[in-house]
C-alpha cells in the first residue's frame, strides 16, 4: 500500500505548490502535439520508418523552455501535462476501439487495459521509490507516467489504424 502512497503524496505536493494549474491541457500542447502527430504521418505516408514516439515530450520540452520550466517543479508540471495530453488521447483511442471491435474483442481489451494501468502505476511506483531520496524523484515518476501513458496510446493508435485498413 505504501509503494502507491508515495507517488500519490508527490502529487499532493506539486498540488500544493501550485503545479497543478500546469497539468491542465494548453491551446500550445494541444497545437505542439497536433503538430508532431501530422508531421510523423506526413513522414510515414512518404515511406519513411518513423514512430509516433518520435512525439513523446514534444509539448514537455516547449514547456521547460518557458520560464521556470527547468526547475524540478516546472519540469513535472511540464511533463504531467503533456501527460494529460496522451492519456485524453488514449482514452480517445480506446472509446474507438470500443466502437468498433466486437464485445468479445473489446472485453479483452478492457481486461488488458485494466491489467496495465495496475502495471504502469506499479512500476512508476517503484521508479519513485529508487529516487526517493532525491528531489529527482517527482520528475522521474512524471517521466514514467508519460512514457508508459504515450507508449500504451500508440500501441492502441496501431490497433485502430488496423481496424480502418
Amino acid at each position: 500500500m505504501t509503494r502507491y502512497l508515495l507517488p500519490a503524496i508527490a502529487l499532493a505536493i506539486l498540488m500544493i505548490t501550485g503545479a497543478s494549474q500546469a497539468q491542465e491541457i494548453t491551446t500550445e500542447d494541444e497545437i505542439q502535439m497536433q503538430q508532431c502527430i501530422e508531421t510523423v504521418h506526413d513522414i510515414q505516408s512518404s515511406g519513411e520508418d518513423v514512430s509516433l514516439s518520435e512525439c513523446i515530450g514534444a509539448a514537455s520540452r516547449v514547456c521547460m523552455d518557458a520560464p521556470g520550466g527547468m526547475t524540478t517543479v516546472g519540469m513535472t508540471s511540464c511533463t504531467m501535462r503533456e501527460n494529460a495530453w496522451w492519456d485524453q488521447y488514449l482514452n480517445f483511442l480506446y472509446q474507438d476501439l470500443k466502437d468498433t471491435r466486437t464485445k468479445e474483442e473489446f472485453a479483452l481489451l478492457r481486461d488488458a487495459q485494466r491489467a496495465w494501468i495496475t502495471f504502469r502505476d506499479s512500476d512508476c511506483s517503484f521508479t519513485y521509490e529508487v529516487w526517493k531520496e532525491g528531489t529527482i524523484r517527482s520528475n522521474m515518476y512524471a517521466s514514467c507516467v508519460l512514457d508508459k501513458t504515450a507508449n500504451r496510446a500508440i500501441e492502441l493508435a496501431q490497433y485502430v489504424d488496423w481496424s480502418n485498413m
